[in-house]
């Protein structure tokens, strides 16, 4: 987990973007058989029925997307876990098994519930950070917000209202995230600490 907190995100997407290409590259010419890509090809997607048109579902740099953000924020949240586990004392641990429960069961219903409580502004925090980090994935061709304001900019020539209005987004989806996870903090908190 240090490794991938240690990492920049841009240096991780990247790497695991890259990283089969090169592999197959450095296998085919050591002449050593290698599990041929081709661009990863592959999509999910669909057809529309008696249409030529098809709709893509996920394809590779999308997964690749998903797969490395989601790996830097389960790193990051791992992280605001394991210290809020840490806060809970370990004598109520030890008093828990003193009263004959065993650790996965004490963990389960002693330190979890209050290191959850604890944990919820820190992912209220990576919660905020995730969409703007959404935006790096851009440098390997998926198509985000800003992707689709560029696109709407090449066609109607207004440009500096239409990356307003898209740099107006990010605060509201972050407002509207933020004071989600404030509702859940306030609904989960002990009354009268």
């Amino acid at each position: 987990m240090k490794k991938i907190r240690g990492t920049p995100l841009l240096a991780q997407l990247l790497l695991f973007y890259f990283l089969p290409y090169s592999i197959n590259a450095f296998l085919e010419a050591q002449s050593l058989p290698y599990i041929h890509i081709g661009g990863w090809g592959f999509d999910v997607s669909f057809k529309i029925a008696d249409k030529d048109i098809t709709i893509i579902l996920l394809n590779q740099r999308t997964l690749v997307g998903i797969l490395t953000l989601g790996l830097n924020s389960a790193a990051y949240q791992a992280e605001y876990l394991r210290g809020a586990m840490s806060s809970v004392g370990t004598g109520q641990l030890l008093a828990a098994q003193s009263l004959g429960m065993s650790r996965v069961a004490s963990i389960r219903h002693i330190v979890l519930p209050q290191s959850l409580r604890r944990v919820i502004p820190a992912w209220s925090n990576e919660a905020a950070y995730l969409p703007k980090y959404t935006i790096v994935v851009y440098l390997i061709g998926v198509v985000e917000l800003f992707a689709k304001a560029h696109y709407i900019v090449t066609q109607i020539f207004i440009t500096l209202t239409t990356y307003i209005v898209v740099a107006l987004i990010f605060p509201v989806l972050i407002t509207l995230i933020s004071k989600g996870l404030d509702i859940l903090h306030k609904r989960t908190a002990i009354p009268g600490l």
